[in-house]
């Protein structure tokens, strides 16, 4: 009698756990990280360990990333109890920035308490230029009237000269000027643009600039415009 109490009592802790027993997912170190100043064009790597804190095993269903820029690499997707597995993030920063850049990749798992998991990561992309303005906007432009505006190009760095190759414009009726295309540490030089539209309504287009710096070979200004009626 009392062997079977026994078996009955184990069966039902069993059974209880067995209730009980689920996977639980945590990310390490973080959901929010910040990656800090990347040059436009580097790619900025971040390992995340993915942990499963809870009592039964941890299935990743899905690892996607907000947009194409960000690529992904999970090394299992399989875990037991207090086991991990490495979350390669990649995003390239190429196309994005200057300034802070926001993205998240999404973890689907069998986790009901939190069965998708998203993780931000921040990054301060910057460019080997600095420029002032970020863009040229030919607001209120008037048909066959020019109109000049001007960018100053600065070399922010403390030791590294840099040289401006080529300034190629691809925004229709825009001539562009580069005053002085090399610069030491803290030089600066200006960018003018002289724009003679043709036809009335609103445009965006790019400034091609290409440099002999390592990190950051080419990058685009953006321009705008608005047109107005004589």
């Amino acid at each position: 009698m009392n062997k079977n109490i026994l078996i009955l009592t184990i069966l039902s802790i069993i059974l209880v756990f067995s209730a009980f027993a689920q996977p639980k997912i945590k990310a390490i170190p973080g959901i929010n990280l910040e990656l800090g100043d990347r040059i436009q064009g580097q790619k900025a790597e971040q390992i995340v360990n993915i942990v499963n804190e809870g009592t039964d095993t941890l299935i990743i269903l899905n690892v996607k990333a907000q947009c194409g820029c960000t690529a992904t690499l999970l090394d299992k997707k399989e875990l037991g109890p207090a086991d991990s597995a490495k979350l390669s993030i990649t995003f390239d920063t190429q196309n994005q920035g200057p300034g802070k850049v926001s993205k998240q990749v999404y973890i689907t798992s069998n986790d009901t308490t939190n069965p998708k998991l998203t993780v931000t990561f921040s990054a301060n992309v910057v460019q080997v230029l600095k420029l002032n303005p970020t863009s040229l906007t030919f607001d209120n432009a008037k048909i066959d009237t020019p109109i000049t505006k001007l960018i100053t190009i600065t070399n922010p760095s403390p030791t590294q000269g840099i040289k401006i190759l080529s300034v190629n414009s691809k925004f229709e009726n825009l001539k562009v000027t580069l005053m002085k295309n090399s610069l030491m540490p803290g030089e600066e030089t200006q960018l003018q643009g002289i724009f003679t539209p043709t036809k009335t309504g609103t445009n965006n287009g790019i400034i091609e600039i290409t440099t002999d710096h390592p990190l950051q070979k080419k990058f685009d200004i953006k321009v705008y415009s608005w047109v107005n009626k004589k």
